[in-house]
């Protein structure tokens, strides 16, 4: 045993320097001896344990020493990489601000992609959280799909793989008292809300099932935002109460810090449902469903089972749940789940500036080595080894990718400060927690070091190339030789740079046309100097339908009469705000539609005063608007756009038609509808690149609401008329808040803000990444020129002419950008796939944008040729002789 035991460790001490080897070895011997006189004097053999613990200490001892040792040898590089930059301090500044570049820009990218994809939601077991949607047979996985009241209450009591299951609603509330009213996002929640989500109260409590039973007291819960707005944080207004929409509510918690959940709420108020709300309400979707899994249930599982349940309602209640399903997603997935993709996208394209960068790098470094050749040379015959100069180098390109990733980790915080504060109307939830974090911290960091291995391992294997040593020593100043394979693999580097620099380009053109054909859809609207302003009635003081209908009419009339104002009127839900209210066709012409053609004719539902289409320049194709007799009492009417005309009456005229939809909440529960007095045009309701949806406009004065939105057309500056606005509204009742206050062009630009950003961020990575290729593509050129002044002045002496010469040059920068063109334009058509789904009216192989790409970089790199070119041209032969 002891002989086997000195095999391994005379193979373990193998692996240290010669001259240390003695040392080592007589340091386990004397180990060994000294374990064995302990087993001899106990007469029995030595133990295998004890041997092993022997071997062990003495392996993890060789081990320190060892590491040690290199770590004495890579300080020793560590301070001669440093001398050699601070000697070089261009090629140092440079490569350092192109590392920046390159890492700053995708570190902020990824710190973006971790806080909206990755990132753990802030809640206890998050990968427990479900959402649950209501959807179909046909599209059993869809993200989205809005829960009936039936349903869930069904769900609920019938499932076994969800600890708790809760209701949610989210809209806003105005809240009076403590300051003037505001307007605050709110949530209507179930009893299991908060013990789903599992999050408790920072102060007081949270709603309880005992809250959401009718008949319960009013209590509020406030987020932890408004408590220190409102409220100045005090312990005190647990117990308060405080008018929110009108009524009267009991403070009863304050949550924690940080809780967001739905997204930007800060108020949560009980969702009380009756028994016969359970009863009759089957068919009205307009809750979600939100759940935490039982410990050790599967999402599959889960799956499973809500189908089930969801098949089980389809054949019980097969007049409102017939060929409807259940979906269940992680709550991460149904929150952003529409910009995962956007988000990969940018990541990635980030990601191919980043590798142009790397390749930049590596040809500034493999030129910088052809420099240095006669001192490595120097250093081999001097004793140094290939690994010993080897290492050096990367430990010099280790430097400068780490001086590169802490200048980009710099830039990347200003970047996603920027990030964070951008508007929320883009459209990326969770994007405001875009932040530096460790996470973030040891990406860029970790990129960095791989950016220097990318990019420093070819310049330092070539560089160390002992093939040529007695050459290299001989080489004196700038007469050095031309390495033909040194110039292969900088030009194979060009042609990679410009490859990727094509891609990002390709991407970018899409991305361009695509979003100028969004620009150029015609909305149905003319949104030119449009104010427009949202309000809420409190709910317990206008409960009557009249008080409603009164307000807003004095509301308008008011502001019509002011001389800056061409023409006001209010919606229920202006266009391009995603505002959504579909509601089935019941009957038409006096008969009721099949169940299944109910759903095949719903409409959008929209509630409009009666100059609603001249404020907004909407045209009236046929019949008249609303007058200020389609009041209440009066006889229903209806407006319908051309896309709903067509659909409920194909091919005929539907003026004097008649029509009802079905219940639903917010139209006091009856059915709504009437006798069909105009056709306006098609108005694009969910922005340029959606289809537009069949509308149907009822008089606001016969139907009611208390959440209006205000547009008033002005024939001046509609921002001036933000104040007068807000003191009319003061004026009619102080406890009206004023929110949303936007112009219709600001609502326009909103509507196309999330392609306008993927376009403007990759349109950047691209821009940059032609400019590195042309700048990577002329210092390759200029040091090939630099390295053929012999050749070029031998050339010139033997009566070549200068065009020659500057054809030669050029030609060279043709081939090597052509094969990098062309590489690209293929390598494109496969990459524009994964852009396809965020194009408009764009093939991802539009012949333009490839033909534009390619010349418009080759014009380019050619441009980037032209100065080395014409110095080539510009050699004295005689000069060039006699230098060598």
């Amino acid at each position: 045993m002891s002989g086997w035991c000195d095999l391994m460790v005379r193979l373990a001490a193998s692996l240290v320097p010669y001259g240390r080897r003695r040392d080592w070895l007589r340091e386990w011997r004397a180990e060994l001896a000294f374990v064995s006189a302990q087993a001899a004097r106990r007469g029995r053999a030595m133990p295998v344990r004890t041997l092993g613990r022997a071997l062990g200490a003495f392996v993890h001892a060789a081990w320190l020493r060892w590491d040690q040792w290199r770590l004495e040898m890579i300080w020793q590089d560590l301070k001669h990489s440093l001398r050699a930059l601070r000697r070089s301090p261009g090629f140092t500044f440079v490569t350092v601000l192109t590392l920046a570049i390159g890492i700053g820009g995708t570190t902020a990218i990824f710190g973006a992609v971790n806080a909206v994809l990755l990132r753990p939601l802030p809640y206890p077991e998050a990968d427990r959280l479900m959402q649950v949607f209501s959807t179909t047979i046909k599209q059993p996985d869809r993200i989205g799909g809005s829960v009936s009241p039936s349903d869930f209450n069904d769900w609920r009591h019938d499932n076994t793989v969800f600890a708790e299951l809760a209701a949610f609603n989210t809209g806003s509330y105005p809240i009076t008292g403590n300051g003037p009213a505001e307007q605050v996002r709110a949530a209507d929640v179930t009893g299991g809300f908060f013990t789903a989500i599992g999050t408790e109260a920072h102060l007081g409590r949270v709603i309880t099932k005992a809250d959401d039973a009718m008949g319960s007291r009013d209590v509020v819960v406030i987020s932890h935002g408004l408590w220190a707005r409102r409220f100045g944080s005090s312990p005190g207004v647990i117990g308060q109460q405080v008018l929110i929409n009108g009524v009267s509510r009991e403070v009863i918690g304050i949550m924690p810090a940080g809780f967001d959940y739905p997204l930007l709420t800060e108020l949560w108020v009980p969702l009380q449902f009756s028994a016969k709300d359970f009863e009759t309400q089957r068919g009205a979707h307009y809750i979600n469903v939100v759940g935490r899994l039982t410990a050790g249930a599967s999402i599959a599982r889960a799956r499973a089972e809500m189908r089930a349940i969801a098949s089980r309602l389809a054949e019980s209640f097969p007049r409102t749940n017939r060929d409807s399903s259940a979906s269940v997603h992680p709550l991460r997935d149904a929150l952003v789940g529409s910009v995962r993709q956007s988000m990969l996208v940018l990541l990635g394209a980030v990601g191919l500036v980043l590798l142009i960068v790397c390749v930049n790098v590596a040809s500034l470094v493999m030129i910088r080595g052809v420099g240095r050749g006669r001192e490595l040379a120097v250093r081999v015959a001097v004793g140094a080894g290939r690994a010993s100069l080897f290492r050096g180098l990367l430990v010099e390109s280790l430097v400068l990718g780490l001086a590169g990733g802490a200048a980009g980790l710099v830039l990347a915080y200003w970047a996603t400060t920027a990030i964070a504060a951008m508007d929320v109307s883009i459209g990326v939830p969770l994007l405001n927690q875009t932040r530096i974090d460790g996470a973030v911290i040891l990406f860029a960091f970790g990129i960095a070091t791989a950016a220097a291995v990318l990019f420093g391992t070819m310049p330092a294997w070539q560089a160390t190339s002992l093939g040529d040593v007695v050459t290299r020593i001989r080489e004196e100043g700038g007469s050095t030789t031309s390495d033909p394979r040194r110039q292969r693999i900088r030009s194979v580097l060009i042609v990679a740079e410009t490859t990727l620099a094509v891609v990002l380009l390709v991407g970018a053109g899409l991305l361009t046309r695509s979003f100028d054909r969004l620009l150029s859809v015609d909305l149905g609207l003319n949104g030119a100097s449009v104010q427009t302003f949202s309000f809420s009635l409190p709910e317990a003081r206008y409960a009557q339908a009249a008080l409603r209908a009164d307000f807003v009419e004095t509301l308008l009339t008011r502001v019509a009469a002011r001389p800056e104002v061409e023409s006001a009127a209010a919606i229920n839900g202006l266009p391009l705000t995603n505002y959504r209210y579909s509601i089935s066709t019941s009957t038409r012409d006096g008969v009721r539609l099949a169940d299944e053609e109910q759903d095949q004719l719903s409409v959008q539902v929209r509630l409009v005063t009666p100059q609603y289409f001249k404020a907004l320049r909407v045209p009236l194709v046929l019949g008249r608007p609303f007058a200020t007799s389609d009041r209440l009492g009066s006889e229903p009417v209806a407006i319908l756009n051309q896309a709903a005309a067509s659909r409920i009456w194909p091919g005929q005229n539907a003026l004097g038609h008649a029509m009802t939809i079905g219940t639903r909440l917010g139209l006091g529960g009856a059915q709504a509808g009437g006798r069909v007095v105009g056709i306006a045009g098609d108005v694009h309701e969910f922005g340029p690149a959606a289809r537009v949806p069949p509308t149907l406009y009822l008089a606001y004065a016969q139907w009611p609401d208390d959440s209006m939105t205000v547009v008033v057309r002005s024939r001046g500056e509609p921002a001036a008329l933000v104040e007068p606005l807000r003191g009319l509204l003061r004026e009619l009742d102080a406890d009206v808040p004023m929110f949303r206050v936007r112009t219709m062009d600001q609502i326009t630009a909103a509507a196309v803000a999330q392609p306008r950003l993927n376009l403007v961020l990759i349109a950047t990575f691209a821009g940059t990444a032609m400019l590195l290729a042309a700048l990577g593509l002329y210092g390759v050129l200029s040091y090939a020129v630099g390295q053929r002044t012999r050749e070029i002045g031998i050339r010139l002496a033997l009566g070549a002419r200068r065009g020659e010469v500057l054809r030669m040059v050029m030609a060279q920068a043709g081939r090597l950008s052509l094969a990098g063109v062309i590489m690209g334009l293929a390598a494109a058509v496969l990459a524009s796939r994964v852009i396809q789904a965020q194009l408009f009216e764009v093939a991802p192989t539009d012949v333009t944008t490839y033909a534009v790409v390619a010349i418009g970089l080759l014009l380019v790199a050619l441009a980037a040729s032209w100065i080395p070119a014409r110095r080539a041209a510009r050699i004295d032969p005689i000069t060039a002789l006699r230098h060598d």
